[in-house]
């Protein structure tokens, strides 16, 4: 039943050329043709050859493969470009593997090896440590030495931090152990099943699945091998992967095991439909798996045939896979018809391809081997960890310190808003103080002016055609300030210089003259100096609630911007927050 080789060509395929991986999931079969055809175009080009050659492996077409493979490796000689060389040895070694001609084959896969290690290629060296697996359990069964190679792999794919080709070798792995019927290979199953599902890579996960459902098989839990298989089928049929009849060979061995022949009989039935695009392998376990199912049945006549078809078919294509099993069914279906003599005819060469898998002597070397794996593994774990922990810890370090100065400028600025807000409240007082002393002072200037004689000097109209003397300016500059104050001409939206000159009888030369040289300011300062003292007056009371817009217009502002920046300039922050103070004081003495 162990049809785990598929996987392990595969993954071979996927390891060889993992830059079209995902392209090729995705692609169905007109569009693999038009590329195809597209490449054979440009076949002159060693990345077109290269290309080639993988695709032509994928749809399992040796002989095209193999051919291609040969274009490439001579372009490689020709241009002297060692990198083509390497894959053409690589493509040659698999397809001559695939077609059963074990000599050409391994040399192939040797030069590639030598090459690979010569040009420190990880990635080529791991798809060569691949094929040697391959090799040494399809074609020599050697199951020692598939392992040996596939570690090998798994070390150079670990050391380059290479999850794909690691998650692939590891699938083959458990491949072996299931040949093997060993159940440890369960835990490097998983591990590329959780590594394609980290990666989000649909090929890792359904070789991860496959190979997980073979060992909870050998294992006995049917409901977990038929889970993880009808993950494989829906991702196989979804992507459009190769040989499905190795998908189905297990459903059918699954099916057996929990009694539905009916159905069993079915999965392999559509395995054998399927096998002109599968593996020798695949075929052969179809055939193997079908006469089991006869056999429990009680019809050996029909199993006998079948049993000698896939022994015909491992025979030709030099495919030692499942052949030993293939001699145990027969000779024991031999027993069963009480055909003694064709029995231990085919029991004698069950034992003798038996033998020749695995000695004691390969076996304490392999537990040795997978020791040795094992405990690298977990140093490594270990390893992440206390790398992980330690950026973790400076993660912890930088963030507290970012908060720590975070927390440290929330301070400052709070700081400095109480600051700044102590201070408003400061200008506040000062001016609602002075307001109240200058009403007060007015008062008594009222006072005492009703108790003077009323001789008035009339002034006006006599520095109209004479030069301002000292005391000329700050008589003149007293009737402004009186104009100012009494009759509030501020206010006046359309207030000039000639307006207030002519209320002086004066002339703007002489106006302009005085107010600068006692004010020291402009016209126009001078004019939003007393606007913007009778503004703070008004919204020093608390009581006062008109809205500033209105209080803009009734100054003599013509629009409120220009209020808010002349009271912002001169008071030092907004007419809004100023009344906000206003209020605030008005409520910390209630």
């Amino acid at each position: 039943m162990k049809n785990i080789f598929l996987f392990l060509v595969f993954s071979l395929l996927f390891i060889l050329f993992p830059s079209l991986h995902a392209q090729d999931q995705s692609q169905n079969s007109d569009n693999l043709n038009e590329r195809i055809s597209y490449l054979r175009a440009k076949k002159n080009d060693g990345y077109a050859l290269k290309e080639l050659s993988f695709l032509y492996l994928a749809r399992a077409d040796y002989t095209k493969a193999i051919s291609f493979a040969e274009q490439l490796r001579k372009f490689g000689e020709i241009n002297a470009i060692d990198y083509f060389r390497l894959y053409s040895y690589i493509y040659l070694g698999q397809g001559l593997m695939m077609k059963g001609y074990k000599k050409p084959a391994k040399f192939y896969l040797n030069k590639s090896l030598l090459l690979a290690q010569e040009l420190k290629n990880d990635s080529a060296l791991c798809s060569v440590y691949n094929g040697l697996g391959l090799y040494s359990s399809n074609i020599e069964m050697d199951y020692y030495r598939s392992i040996f190679y596939f570690f090998k792999g798994i070390e150079v794919a670990r050391k380059g931090s290479n999850d794909q080709l690691q998650s692939l070798l590891l699938s083959n792995l458990s491949g072996i152990y299931y040949l093997m019927n060993d159940t440890t290979g369960l835990k490097y199953a998983l591990e590329c099943y959780e590594l394609g599902h980290k990666r989000s890579d649909t090929y890792t996960i359904m070789s991860g699945a496959m190979n997980s459902a073979y060992m909870y098989y050998l294992k006995g839990n049917y409901i977990e091998a038929s889970k993880y298989a009808k993950e494989a089928e829906f991702i196989m049929l979804r992507n459009g992967f190769h040989d499905q009849s190795n998908v189905y060979n297990l459903l059918g061995y699954i099916s057996t095991k929990q009694g539905d022949n009916v159905l069993a009989l079915s999965y392999f039935e559509k395995a054998l439909e399927l096998q002109s695009h599968a593996q020798t392998s695949s075929v052969v376990n179809a055939y193997l798996g079908y006469s089991k199912v006869l056999i429990s049945k009680g019809d050996y006549d029909e199993a006998i045939p079948l049993l000698k078809k896939g022994i015909s078919i491992s025979n030709d294509r030099n495919s030692s896979t499942y052949r030993h099993l293939l001699y145990q069914t027969l000779s024991n279906c031999y027993e069963r018809k009480q055909d003694y003599a064709g029995a231990l005819e085919y029991y004698k060469k069950y034992r003798v391809e038996k033998d020749s898998i695995l000695t004691e002597e390969k076996e304490r070397s392999l537990n040795e081997l997978r020791i040795k794996y094992d405990v690298e593994k977990q140093e490594n774990e270990i390893a992440h960890s206390k790398l992980r922990l330690l950026q973790n810890e400076k993660k912890v370090q930088f963030l507290t310190f970012g908060f720590l100065l975070i927390f440290v400028a929330l301070g400052f600025i709070y700081y400095l808003y109480i600051r700044k807000n102590r201070l408003f409240l400061k200008i506040v007082e000062q001016n609602q103080d002075a307001i109240r002393r200058e009403e007060n002072l007015r008062f008594e200037i009222r006072r005492l002016k009703n108790e003077e004689q009323k001789d008035k000097v009339d002034v006006t109209g006599k520095y109209a055609a004479s030069s301002l003397t000292d005391e000329k300016t700050v008589e003149l500059y007293y009737l402004l300030n009186q104009l100012m104050l009494e009759k509030k001409v501020y206010k006046d939206h359309f207030i000039t210089k000639e307006k207030v000159a002519d209320m002086l009888d004066t002339n703007r030369t002489y106006l302009s003259q005085v107010i600068n040289e006692q004010s020291g300011k402009t016209f126009t300062h001078y004019i939003n100096s007393f606007r913007v003292e009778e503004a703070v007056r008004v919204l020093s009371d608390a009581n006062n609630n008109i809205p500033l817009k209105a209080l803009s217009s009734e100054l003599g502002f013509n629009s409120i911007s220009t209020f808010y920046n002349v009271f912002q300039s001169a008071v030092g922050m907004p007419p809004s927050l100023y009344r906000s103070k206003v209020l605030s004081i008005q409520k910390g003495r209630q």
